[in-house]
């Protein structure tokens, strides 16, 4: 994933968008952010492909609940 500090506001910038979260750590998950909701989740994965520039299938974005899973799927997709 290259520079972790970089990947790791990237992140940050991308869930402060869709969900309006200020702090992304490794406990983010759909359990304890509010907002987390359908649309939401939709709104996530359209950012993460355009600023990862990857396609996520369907069947992946269905399992991308959690910061600790959409980083590792990232990781995979280098």
């Amino acid at each position: 994933m290259g520079n972790t500090q970089n990947f790791d506001e990237r992140l940050q910038y991308l869930f402060k968008e869709a969900f309006g979260v200020d702090r992304v750590d490794d406990t983010t998950s759909v359990d304890n952010v509010d907002d987390w909701d359908s649309m939401g989740h939709v709104a996530l994965i359209l950012a993460l492909e355009r600023e990862f520039g990857i396609s996520i299938s369907p069947i992946d974005a269905v399992d991308l609940t959690s910061i600790k899973k959409i980083r590792s799927y990232l990781g995979r997709k280098e």
